[in-house]
């Protein structure tokens, strides 16, 4: 498995990434302030307005506050990894181009189609989300009573005015970088101010009785955790999708002005503001009202002209259409650049790298994207959508965690065999050392006990011989970071960080198996879906990447170069090497 991220090679693929990356045909304009708006926009609309009123009817009940704080915990140690990442390379495609470094070329293809799939059905969750309001609250149902006046019965489940709105997306996206940056800090003043309106109002005109005392007349639940612990867990599960907004901050990194300094700040600035607001926002959603009367689709403003509050009720719903706009608006930004990374590195179609020479945006990738997302809206309905985001997230999240380990210790033997110099070609794969096969292992049984393990406890019924194979487990796990900390030395280069994650390897294996453990209790739906993510990836490399892989042609240099000599070969505009004419 780490085969492709053994020392030589995995350094060796930076390097073609950073050399491609000093050519940056993409804008590099944004400073600290812009990046965190970004990620502000993108992670504000998505949990509060669309997701959280269905987390509280259907999944954790009034303690979907607790449901945040525990994602929150998991996410907060993702961003500890993200940020120590981000301080290393400064090459767009966040997950991707991790995993890409440190696992390799064909695991860095499966994640990059997690990481895609979860982004992809963002926009077009967000856009039915604003359809709905448009259409109940300001237009009284004119467009879907037309459509159901004038449309055949097969073409009733389309969205027109989702189908719009993806439209402008796109259209905006085009304009620029620039363009989407300025619009998303207008739009985060006027969300801003309508979110701490309604938490006021939930606050001022709630009940306290709602929060433990109101019973479902449906189902008889009762309580602050209506659902228990399982139920809290599950919703922490689904709130994830709340913070896929950390991708949109670090896929931006070939367009930051200083990404190494200011990536892991956006990143914690953005993700410990809007912790705080996610949490306030579903205690008072759940004060407000009792939870069982929570519309999942229209939610907040549901609940507000269920209190007969109309003056409140249109500035959320002003509030709802500019904050879920700029996140299906970032959503977009961040997969078109997840796309144009893989397609650079010859993994996806070179078309969808093509830079627009004045607006220096992938054109191409962006309708590719918004065709994708008007199919999907057009065939899936929101409640269906609301349950298939969070799976992509969550095994990213453990892919970013694991790559921080493997990237941060040195496994090479300083050794040097009798005979030999010690010297390695840039591009010759060397017999893996005694040192990286010990990692390897080592790693391997921490994954598979880490996946064991957390599957027993969200799937299988708890017993004593359950529970006794579950702390063996544990504390294998445990040993197996321990024997990381104590056998492996860090790496000189990590002295040199802007950023360094605290307690390696624990805090990442700590992350690994909390969001090993929350994408154990999301649906069967989910982790179906992510297996098709998966296999779509492996169709896709083994179709077209591996015989278009750039680090394909930087393996045939090497061949040629020992056969003919360095000087008999050159690159190509495309990055590609190629023999000279003689």
């Amino acid at each position: 498995m780490f085969r492709c991220g053994s020392p030589s090679i995995g350094e060796r693929m930076v390097q073609v990434r950073e050399d491609r990356g000093s050519s940056n045909k993409l804008s590099k304009c944004l400073t600290l302030m812009p990046l965190i708006v970004q990620g502000l926009a993108h992670m504000l609309g998505a949990g509060i307005f669309v997701i959280t009123p269905t987390i509280v009817q259907t999944v954790a009940g009034p303690a979907t506050c607790i449901s945040y704080l525990l994602s929150g915990i998991a996410a907060g140690l993702s961003v500890l990894c993200y940020s120590d990442l981000a301080s290393r390379y400064t090459c767009t495609g966040s997950a991707y181009v991790y995993s890409y470094f440190s696992l390799g070329e064909f695991a860095s293809a499966v994640v990059g189609m997690f990481l895609i799939g979860e982004l992809i059905i963002q926009p077009p969750i967000l856009t039915l989300g604003i359809s709905d309001n448009l259409d109940r609250f300001l237009l009284n149902g004119t467009v879907s009573t037309w459509q159901e006046s004038t449309f055949p019965s097969w073409m009733l489940h389309t969205d027109l005015l989702a189908v719009a709105v993806m439209i402008i997306f796109m259209a905006i996206n085009i304009v620029g970088i620039k363009g989407v940056a300025l619009l998303n800090t207008a739009i985060l003043a006027i969300s801003s101010l309508s979110l701490t309106i309604f938490i006021i109002t939930g606050l001022i005109y709630g009940d306290v009785d709602n929060l433990s005392k109101v019973v479902d007349p449906a189902s008889g639940r009762t309580g602050f955790a209506p659902f228990g612990l399982s139920g809290i867990v599950s919703g922490a599960g689904v709130a994830f999708f709340a913070f896929v907004g950390l991708e949109s901050v670090v896929c931006l990194a070939e367009e930051a002005v200083n990404p190494k300094r200011d990536l892991p700040r956006a990143t914690f600035i953005s993700f410990l503001f809007v912790l705080v607001f996610y949490a306030l926002t579903a205690f008072s959603i759940a004060y407000f009202v009792p939870w069982y009367s929570i519309d999942g689709t229209t939610g907040f403003i549901g609940a507000l002209q269920e209190k007969g509050l109309v003056v409140i009720q249109y500035i959320e719903i002003a509030g709802l259409i500019f904050t879920v706009f700029s996140c299906g608006l970032c959503t977009l930004t961040t997969t078109v650049r997840v796309i144009y990374s893989m397609a650079e590195d010859g993994l996806l179609f070179s078309w969808l790298s093509w830079v627009d020479p004045r607006t220096r945006i992938p054109i191409w990738n962006v309708v590719l994207c918004t065709v994708i997302g008007i199919i999907t809206s057009i065939v899936y309905d929101f409640d269906t959508l609301s349950h298939m985001i969070s799976g992509g997230t969550l095994s990213v999240f453990v892919v970013t965690a694991l790559a921080v380990i493997i990237l941060s210790y040195d496994t090479s033997d300083t050794s040097v065999s009798p005979g030999t110099s010690g010297e390695r070609t840039p591009l010759t794969h060397p017999a893996p050392t005694y040192t990286f096969r010990t990692f390897v292992i080592v790693i391997t049984v921490f994954m598979t006990s880490a996946v064991v393990l957390c599957g027993l406890t969200a799937l299988a019924a708890q017993n004593y011989v359950v529970i006794a194979i579950e702390t063996v487990l544990g504390c294998l796990s445990f040993l197996c970071l321990l024997f990381i900390w104590v056998r492996f030395k860090l790496k000189p280069a990590e002295k040199h960080l802007s950023f360094r994650s605290p307690a390696k390897p624990f805090v990442q294996g700590f992350s690994i198996l909390l969001n090993l453990l929350l994408l154990f209790h999301l649906e069967v739906s989910a982790l179906l879906q992510l297996a098709l993510y998966g296999l779509i990836g492996v169709v896709i490399y083994f179709g077209y990447g591996i015989f278009n892989s750039k680090l394909t042609a930087e393996k045939k240099a090497a061949a040629f170069s020992t056969e003919l000599g360095p000087s008999a070969l050159k690159q190509n505009g495309d990055g590609v090497i190629q023999k000279k004419a003689t």
